[in-house]
């Protein structure tokens, strides 16, 4: 029996879950990305030193990238150098080239997305790593200052660490840092425990609890004096920490002895290096210098697993959530950026190129965050914005919330006439009967109608009052004033003799021509003490 069509169209044609959209298709429109040209996907490939036939070009679809749309955090003024998410994706941390940091927080975006917060940890102190707890509660901001900083997810301060004593040799003597931060992360089994690494050849380990240093240790390189610890990172299980300085890199074991390291490999690159584990791997790890990314195993390190050259940028890398795809952010490689923001897809356990993507932005990639819970990509460009990528088929929430949220608009009061209020003037104005008490402790609390006496100052003066402290009555009761207990006739006939001797001032004037002085013998007392 067939049904009618006012009927047939209340009833479903398919069942099970559905893939959830973009509410309105304009909206993603707008953000959508125009994929690169044939002429730069060949200019692209030209720059990988391996053959263009070897490299295999996988689509963006076989790779489930979210990466089809995009959005733009404009409110940098200098190079984003830092990237964090927290764990649920609904905010992101951003740092720059400069002292300022930005909280962003998307369920309360709209279409302008605009951040909610800006701290400043340092006055003109650059950032250089911010790193999420893994519960999300707390993110450590490392700067160019050798002390870190400890916020909660609102940006309020939580801690500080304490700064090492420059003028101390033995950096196992000193209970902070006495250079600049480099590098920061967290204990991924313990969210109250980090590590930092910084210019003095040191790393330290730090309780978040007490805000103390729980272990120091010095880093030692082929090189003559103090070198940078560039990098540094935990293994999925916190059982060890690999530690990149002066192109080598060395595994630690995260609770000691730190006497040496238990692997480690000299010129692994020639130039700073940045550090990432595989996701869910307690022995393979990434490292990124010199152009090129190389594949270590922590149970041997003489020789690298697998490589890839060809890959110029800033040391910008980031793990899919399965761990089966690398992100490496491209750059110039010198003070002129490139004219279209790239970022190359690599293999995690071979290395080897899918293809590049291109963001649609220019600027090149200083830093790369991977939100797993949402699915989405962030980008800190050297312009200053942030490139938020996502596919409406794949992700869900972050930036998503705030396209099609249109921002408030508040209607002015356009009334201009006066408003009059007459019961308000002194004329029309009832005082209150106020009692007695009342009355009485308000004279009290005022000290011009209580007559209240000045306090007495203590410490030093002020305001033209002379200050108070003990050691006045202690010195009062040292030095006596024994003036009062002297009788002032013997005290003037001390210096008759001296004065008679050595007479000054009106005496010699008169000395030829006045007559001695002839003093009278009686002494003028009452009758009842000369008797004494």
């Amino acid at each position: 029996m067939g049904l009618g069509n006012d009927l047939s169209k209340f009833i479903p044609k398919d069942f099970g879950k559905k893939k959830k959209s973009i509410a309105k298709q304009s909206s993603a429109v707008e953000t959508s990305r125009t994929e690169p040209s044939s002429a730069q996907t060949e200019l692209t490939k030209t720059n990988v030193t391996e053959p263009r036939d070897e490299i295999k070009q996988s689509t963006v679809a076989e790779l489930d990238l979210p990466t089809s749309q995009h959005v733009l955090l404009k409110r940098h003024t200098k190079a984003v150098s830092a990237l964090a998410w927290d764990a649920p994706g609904d905010s992101i941390v951003s740092g720059e080239h400069g002292p300022s940091i930005n909280l962003w927080d998307f369920p309360t975006m709209d279409h302008t997305f605009q951040p909610f917060g800006t701290i400043v940890p340092y006055e003109g102190q650059q950032t250089r790593a911010i790193k999420y707890n893994a519960s999300g509660t707390h993110f450590i901001c490392a700067t160019s200052a050798p002390r870190a900083k400890l916020y909660t997810r609102m940006g309020r301060a939580a801690g500080e660490c304490k700064s090492g004593d420059m003028y101390v040799m033995d950096m196992r003597r000193t209970n902070g840092h006495v250079s600049g931060l480099m590098c920061v992360d967290w204990d991924p089994q313990r969210d109250s425990r980090f590590v930092t690494g910084a210019g003095d050849s040191t790393l330290r380990f730090w309780d978040t609890e007490r805000m103390v240093q729980e272990q120091v240790v010095v880093v030692k390189t082929k090189q003559r004096g103090k070198v940078a610890v560039t990098a540094c990172a935990f293994s999925a299980n916190g059982s060890m920490v690999v530690s990149a300085q002066c192109g080598g890199i060395s595994v630690w074991p995260s609770k000691g002895p730190f006497v040496r390291p238990v692997q480690h490999v000299d010129n692994a690159h020639s130039s700073d290096t940045s550090l990432a584990f595989v996701p869910a791997s307690d022995h393979l790890f990434v490292s990124r210098g010199d152009a090129c990314v190389k594949l270590w195993d922590v149970r041997n390190l003489k020789t690298e697993v697998a490589m890839a050259e060809g890959l110029v940028g800033n040391e910008s890398i980031a793990f899919s959530p399965d761990g089966t795809l690398l992100l490496v952010g491209l750059g110039s490689g010198s003070a002129t950026p490139n004219s279209e923001a790239m970022v190359a897809v690599l293999d995690s356990s071979t290395l080897n190129e899918h293809r590049r993507i291109s963001l649609g932005e220019p600027g090149d990639v200083l830093s790369i965050a991977w939100n797993s819970t949402i699915n989405q990509i962030a980008f800190g460009l050297s312009t200053g914005s942030i490139a938020i990528t996502y596919d409406p088929a794949l992700s869900t929430r972050g930036a998503m919330l705030g396209i099609t949220k249109r921002s408030r608009t508040y209607v002015a009061n356009t009334s201009t006439g006066p408003i009059i209020t007459p019961h308000s003037l002194p004329l029309f104005r009832e005082d209150r009967p106020v009692s007695t008490k009342r009355r009485h402790d308000k004279d009290r609390a005022d000290p011009i109608r209580s007559n209240k006496p000045s306090m007495p100052v203590r410490g030093h003066g002020k305001g033209g009052v002379v200050g108070v402290n003990e050691t006045q009555h202690i010195m009062k009761s040292i030095m006596k004033d024994t003036m009062r207990d002297e009788d002032p006739r013997e005290a003037l006939l001390r210096y008759a003799q001296v004065a008679e001797s050595d007479p000054k001032f009106i005496t010699p004037l008169y000395k030829e021509t006045q007559g001695k002085p002839v003093f009278s013998e009686e002494v003028d007392e009452p009758e009842m003490k000369r008797r004494k």
